[in-house]
């Protein structure tokens, strides 16, 4: 289970103060917790696709939302659970982390909860304003847990993927959760024409629009967001409540694992920015990472403090399974880091998201942090001492290896020139689209005269080509807008 943009920061049994995760913390209790579980990538379509591949985003290429597909070098795990004869079901409540992408190959089941077209298609979230947010609300994830299990073949392992978007923006939680945790007497400290509310619940575009600099933020707002946050994943932590409860009452509980993992974190103005997708410092990209296996099969309320990924969930399954290895994943398991039989001294390659993307190695204690200055051809280099400095505040003096640093500057300029390309090739497949919609307009015209005429009409080579062109399209920006947020940089 992935609660989507769920920092590691703002789970209680990780040290935040709020109440904000009674059922996680419950089952943290019960399982294994990963204290320095980091992300690959802090944006959703990359760190989605390396947990279901165990690939390092440089591997897999699924970079961008605007088309990259997952390349055929590999398997996904949902692939291989279904070839050693597993039944595979699959949802997701947001477009960048499903069929968009190319990830879901293996599920014999695949939803993509956020495509109903209003509030009476599925429980889309309401807005402050009357409108509606096309965001399931967390109730939706139990019933379809229930419809699963109810469909499935008990004879048959199964695996289950659930994909949900809160605690992800817009934050949209009820009242009751978030009187909790917000002050009763806050207004928002601006409004102009566009929001004439200003910052509310269930709107992103006023927090997009201060991280540019166009409209202000006082620290009353800054609080209230957290709160709109803190709420939205407690919604969510209901929900996993309610489904503990839902695998109990199904006599499936015993005999199940739960991980409970995000696809990266959420920042909150500790370098100056609100969200995910644009650095590399651990509020966007620690997460929680929770695995709760059957009965002694793993070591109960055990804490481990290494470094690891979600990407190591694959390989863990397979030894966890008895199923043979997949051969070259950059994920690790998980088993011997648990019961200390190996030396964890990992270092992680990390990349943001954008046209020109920062890149970052992390190990154990230290992270280098590349990224564009302000002048062309600038680098803006930073080192971080993490057991000295967990919150990055104070970069290291003095230069980092020279080796290391070529490496990663060399690693960023091949990634600005892939994304390049395939921006180009997403913008020839735009163009060609247009230009063969023309040519069909031009075509039916003249079939219309053949018709007139009685002559037998012809499929023309605008129509062929259109068909071919169509299928490789994906009208992401639309998606992405009917699920309220972000637009397609928010990915």
């Amino acid at each position: 289970m992935v609660f989507d943009a769920l920092h590691a920061g703002h789970v209680h049994h990780l040290g935040y103060e709020r109440e904000t995760t009674p059922n996680l913390d419950q089952l943290a209790q019960e399982g294994v917790t990963f204290l320095r579980a980091l992300a690959p990538a802090p944006y959703t379509v990359a760190s989605t696709a390396s947990l279901m591949t165990g690939l390092v985003p440089q591997r897999h290429r699924v970079l961008r939302s605007f088309g990259s597909h997952l390349k055929p070098i590999g398997v996904t795990l949902a692939e291989t659970l279904r070839d050693a004869g597993w039944q595979c079901f699959g949802a997701t409540g947001n477009a960048n982390a499903g069929k968009l992408t190319g990830i879901t190959g293996g599920f014999d089941q695949w939803v993509e909860a956020y495509e109903g077209k209003g509030p009476g298609d599925a429980p889309f979230l309401p807005r402050g304003d009357g409108t509606f947010v096309h965001m399931v609300a967390p109730d939706w994830w139990v019933g379809h847990l229930k419809d699963i299990l109810e469909q499935r073949d008990p004879k048959r392992d199964a695996f289950i993927y659930l994909h949900v978007l809160q605690p992800h923006s817009p934050y949209a939680p009820p009242e009751r959760l978030l009187a909790r945790f917000a002050d009763p007497d806050y207004t928002s400290s601006w409004s102009d024409e566009k929001e004439p509310t200003g910052f509310r619940a269930g709107s992103t575009s006023p927090l997009v629009r201060a991280n540019k600099g166009e409209i202000p933020m006082n620290d009353a707002d800054r609080e209230y967001t957290r709160a709109l946050y803190d709420a939205s994943l407690l919604w969510g932590d209901e929900a996993l409540g309610n489904m503990i409860s839902l695998l109990r009452d199904q006599g499936v509980w015993d005999s199940s694992w739960l991980v409970v993992t995000s696809d990266h974190g959420e920042a909150f103005w500790q370098h100056g920015l609100w969200g995910h997708n644009d650095h590399l410092y651990e509020e966007m990209l620690h997460v929680p990472l929770v695995v709760r296996a059957p009965g002694d099969t793993l070591p109960k309320g055990t804490r481990v403090t290494g470094l690891v990924s979600p990407m190591d969930l694959f390989p863990s399954f397979m030894q966890w399974f008895d199923l043979p290895l997949v051969p070259d994943l950059d994920g690790q398991p998980l088993d011997p880091v648990i019961r200390g039989t190996v030396a964890n001294n990992r270092s992680m390659v990390l990349q943001t998201n954008g046209n020109r993307p920062d890149v970052g190695r992390t190990g154990e204690a230290t992270k280098l942090i590349v990224g564009h200055g302000e002048g062309q051809g600038e680098l803006q280099v930073e080192r971080y001492d993490l057991r000295q400095d967990p919150g990055e505040q104070s970069p290291l003096e003095g230069q980092p290896d020279e080796q290391v640093l070529a490496r990663l500057v060399a690693l960023m300029g091949s990634l600005e020139g892939y994304i390049a390309k395939e921006f180009e090739r997403a913008e020839h497949k735009r163009v060609l689209r247009a230009h063969l919609e023309l040519q069909l307009a031009s075509e039916l015209a003249l079939d219309q005269a053949m018709q007139a005429l009685g002559l037998k009409i012809p499929v023309g080579h605008a129509q062929r080509e259109l068909r071919a062109v169509a299928g490789d399209l994906a009208d992401v920006s639309a998606l992405l807008e009917a699920l309220g947020y972000g637009g397609d940089t928010d990915e």
